[in-house]
């Protein structure tokens, strides 16, 4: 079989740089394979790979690693860029260092991350807070997928470190863009110091998700306890990536974790459904309260236990292995306490992806709660008064049923959904009525999504029973909808199942 020798030199090259033997070309047979060989040994590397931090996010092998370096002299008042990049990339690090005390000199300094040109930042909110150093607590080593942080602590017997030097600040989420990126810090009072941006370069007309970086801030102090607070809101199309939460703890009548922990809704646009926690602390895997434990995907990066019922700290959850992916809008809250509550979340979604609109109520009323019947019969026993009083075109601040005045509580819904597990409490009945309005007299569906029992009543009249006794499960409701205003009025309660303790209603007109 007659062969020669590859005349390339620099494939040769290659070659003997990887260790390997010149191949020889043989016959037609033998061609096609050889070539295919030593394409994939030109080439190794798949097209995409997971993010370590996100692996739901799929970023090209074919890149120029870069970093660029910053020495910060910030004037009070003034902004830096740090990062300002036109092309396509991916920022995979961003390292900060910093002058002085960061708990005092970095109160003031905010970060701003924008990509692709959109006219709002994706990101914007107190420097510190955005690498989950929350509620102005000294600074505290953060060791996660998402985030890195390394106060000095070990150094303070250096008569040239000060005891209060600013940590290494680091972010390992990814952060890609298309047509450029810019991260620029503002501050009031000024700032010194550096940062580096680990970034990868792509070239022109790469095929690059079109998933973008946000992070959202939130902080009540305190947070009301009729009122969920707010982790994370948006519309649109993407998944949520992680969280850190902080609270200091200012009601000391219970122990700070026993506030019913998180709810998350989603796709309530398209297809309502949603994940009800345990308790605060049983939502991040700890148990009985928490410890000072990190690891990649969850921990507890500080805690100041005072006593049982007085203790401070923050904990963070990042979704790596089970991201939760939304298609047109994510509501993420968390019951509350008269506490103080910081957040700050972490989510990509395609910029410009709205939710489709939908015919949904956006003011509601409750009335309860009333005594709830230990089994299906009793809690559908007709109260033929009652009905009728909610049912009626107003209500009064307060209503009468037997010797009982219930106050009427005033409720606002976000994205179609009503939430009453914060207010009420469980193993009760509640009735929440709202208005209906149409242009004239038409058949509609009524669509409800809901756990657990409920009787519908459309301006008086019973329309439906829904048992949803075992989870939150959809129902479409046909209704007769009369020109003007229509009472809608749903009997609804809260018991155990396999969504815990989920008390949330979807409704909307199809």
């Amino acid at each position: 079989m007659k062969s020669s020798y590859i005349h390339s030199p620099i494939l040769f090259s290659f070659l003997l740089a990887a260790g390997c033997s010149p191949p020889h070309v043989e016959t037609a047979q033998s061609e096609a394979p050889k070539s295919a060989h030593l394409a994939a040994m030109v080439n190794p590397f798949p097209d995409t790979f997971a993010d370590p931090a996100v692996p739901l996010l799929q970023l090209p092998t074919s890149f120029r690693a870069k970093r660029t370096s910053t020495n910060i002299s910030l004037g009070a008042g003034k902004s830096v860029d740090i990062f300002n990049v036109k092309g396509a990339g991916c920022i995979r690090h961003l390292w900060f260092v910093f002058a002085g005390d960061s708990q005092v000199n970095l109160k003031d300094l905010e970060i701003e991350v924008s990509v692709d040109g959109i006219s709002e930042p994706q990101a914007r909110m107190p420097f510190r807070s955005f690498f989950g150093v929350l509620l102005g607590f000294r600074d505290y080593h953060i060791d996660s997928a998402g985030l890195a942080n390394f106060p000095n602590f070990t150094v303070t017997n250096d008569p040239l470190i000060p005891a209060k030097a600013s940590p290494g600040w680091n972010c390992y989420l990814p952060i890609p863009f298309s047509k450029g990126c810019r991260i620029t810090l503002h501050s009031k009072d000024g700032a010194a110091g550096a940062s580096m941006v680990d970034w990868q370069q792509y070239a022109e007309g790469v095929s690059l998700t079109p998933l973008r970086f946000h992070a959202q801030r939130n902080i009540a102090m305190p947070a009301a306890p009729a009122t969920p607070f707010q982790i994370a809101a948006t519309e649109g199309t993407g998944f949520l990536a992680g969280y850190i939460m902080g609270w200091r703890q200012k009601d000391h009548s219970d122990m700070v974790f026993h506030n019913g922990g998180t709810l998350i809704l989603i796709d309530g646009q398209t297809d309502p459904h949603a994940i009800s926690g345990h308790n605060v602390e049983d939502d991040f895997g700890f148990s009985w309260g928490f410890n000072q434990y990190q690891t990649r995907w969850a921990g507890c990066p500080y805690r100041d236990n005072r006593g049982r019922n007085d203790q401070d700290g923050v904990f963070y959850r990042f979704f790596g292995p089970d991201p939760i992916p939304f298609r047109s809008s994510l509501l993420f809250t968390s019951n509350a306490r008269p506490d103080d509550y910081e957040a700050v979340s972490y989510f990509y979604k395609t910029p410009g992806s709205q939710a489709p609109s939908v015919v949904s109520p956006n003011t509601w009323q409750a009335i309860g709660p009333f005594a709830d019947g230990s089994t299906l019969d009793a809690f559908r026993q007709p109260e033929d008064a009652l009905v009728g009083q909610l049912s009626l075109e107003t209500l009064p601040d307060r209503v009468s049923h037997g010797k009982t005045q219930f106050p009427v509580r005033k409720l606002a819904s976000k994205y179609g959904w009503l939430t009453l597990g914060n207010i009420f409490p469980s193993g009760h009945s509640v009735y929440v009525r709202t208005t209906l309005k149409s242009d004239t007299d038409r058949k509609a569906i009524l669509r409800l999504v809901l756990d657990n029992w409920a009787l519908v009543y459309l301006n008086g009249k019973q329309v439906a029973m829904l048992d949803h006794a075992e989870e939150m499960e959809m129902a479409r409701v046909p209704i007769s909808l009369k020109k003007g205003d229509n009472q809608l009025l749903i009997k609804t309660n809260n018991r155990m199942n396999r969504d815990r303790l989920l008390w949330a209603i979807h409704s909307a007109v199809e």
